[in-house]
């Protein structure tokens, strides 16, 4: 006697073809709301099967001086370097179907309801834009884009509450320059950030109030013309109480560039091959992620209080 049951040839033959069409389906899934790897650049390049993802750092030590002909004493110069570490993470779900989904799908001549494969995509998505955004402290990777612990310690406060009425336009254009002279200040001009993120409601308000109350140029359009280095301005629900404490929001001003952050996805979504308990077929899912990385932390800036 035994506890499982067969599909027969034909349930078979069919199975697999609905499988094949689920799996296509799921590549065509849209995440709008799920935004980390619009605002923060991807990496695919760590090989597989990697542990962790190191990347190392270098700066020069020395200077030149004005010399004597002759002399014996000139200055040298050398170079430093660090290295910095985070795990690679895996994160998993499984989906399946049991033998009577798929008689009756094969009975009605339908296809196999493919929203438990979306499902599974979506999970996994959901999982990759966390860590993305603020790491897996309980699993070593200790911070994420809108936490990052380096920035933190250098947090701007802004004047006012961005969606606040009683804040105006000249603060709010205020506070995105103090962000703006801020990095180029620390960085000593070699860097400025090109991409603002905020939250939703902080975008709804810059995006439609005027700049005055004589101009129809609302407070979004008029930082993006008047701050020749700011190219976008992004909305982000996750930077909703994102702040010191969890009690404000944040906005960060940084470089959208793969040379400046980087979040390492080193296992895309996968599909394992179907699995029989019972009377159901199980199809587990795989992702693999070390977070995000600011290989150059002085090209960005947190601001609270926004």
């Amino acid at each position: 006697m035994t506890n499982s049951m067969r599909l027969d040839a034909a349930e078979s033959a069919f199975f697999a073809r609905e499988l094949e069409y689920v799996k296509a389906r799921t590549y065509d899934i849209k995440y709008p709301n799920l935004k980390a790897r619009q605002i923060i650049p991807v990496s695919n390049e760590v090989p597989n099967g990697a542990n962790e993802v190191t990347y190392q750092q270098f700066d020069r030590v020395g200077r030149a001086s004005i010399i004597k002909p002759g002399a014996t004493d000139i200055p040298r110069v050398d170079v430093s370097g660090l290295e910095f570490s985070r795990p690679v993470r895996w994160g998993g779900v499984a989906y399946g179907y049991n033998l009577i989904e798929i008689r009756q799908a094969m009975y009605a001549g339908r296809p196999l309801d493919q929203k438990k494969a979306a499902a599974a995509r979506r999970a996994q998505e959901e999982l990759l834009d966390e860590v993305a955004a603020i790491g897996a402290a309980d699993y070593g990777i200790a911070t994420g884009f809108i936490n990052n612990a380096t920035l933190v310690a250098a947090v701007e406060t802004a004047t006012g509450e961005w969606d606040d009425p009683t804040t105006t336009a000249d603060e709010i254009i205020g506070d995105v320059q103090t962000l703006n002279s801020a990095i180029v200040n620390a960085s000593e001009g070699s860097e400025m950030g090109d991409t603002l993120a905020i939250p939703d409601s902080q975008y709804a308000a810059l995006a439609s109030r005027p700049r005055s109350t004589t101009s129809d140029t609302t407070i979004l359009n008029f930082l993006l013309a008047s701050i020749p280095n700011l190219k976008a301005i992004i909305p982000w629900w996750r930077l909703k109480l994102a702040g010191v404490g969890g009690t404000t929001d944040r906005a960060i001003l940084y470089t959208r560039s793969s040379e400046h952050v980087e979040q390492d996805i080193v296992q895309e979504f996968e599909q394992m091959p179907v699995f029989q308990n019972g009377m159901n077929f199980n199809i587990d899912t795989f992702v693999a992620s070390a977070g995000t990385a600011f290989y150059y932390p002085l090209s960005a800036r947190y601001m609270d209080g926004v």
